[in-house]
């Protein structure tokens, strides 16, 4: 390989490196607006409703919990973790977790009957 072939080989790479690096500067700027654009206000949602805007991961979400509402919309006298987990798909844990999140939010209601605590939808 003669010495000429080798200095436009390199000057082809250079170029292309330099490509790649104004489309990195594009994503980067990209990804700094998105970081720094102010955050849309959250707004309660209508049991049932979902707001599939936000992203992949709280739609995918939302959906989920929207399942567990539905399964417990179902239930006329409220349900068990431990039901709901059957029911859900997912493990009595995961599933109380999420029980416990939607009755802070105030979408459930928790309640003893007897020695078991049930769900409902709230009012």
């Amino acid at each position: 390989m003669d010495g000429n072939s080798e200095v436009e080989r390199l000057k082809r790479e250079i170029d292309e490196l330099k490509k790649t690096i104004m489309v990195l500067r594009e994503t980067v700027n990209q990804l700094t607006q998105t970081i720094n654009a102010p955050e849309r206000p959250t707004k309660r949602m209508a049991m049932g409703t979902y707001d599939m805007s936000p992203g992949l991961d709280t739609c995918l979400e939302d959906a989920s919990w929207g399942r567990l509402l539905n399964l417990l919309n179902k239930a006329e006298t409220g349900l068990t973790a431990t039901e709901l987990a059957k029911r859900w798909g997912k493990s009595r844990s995961r599933t109380s977790e999420v029980l416990n999140k939607l009755v802070e939010e105030g979408r459930l209601v928790k309640y003893r009957d007897g020695r078991e605590i049930r769900f409902r939808p709230a009012a």
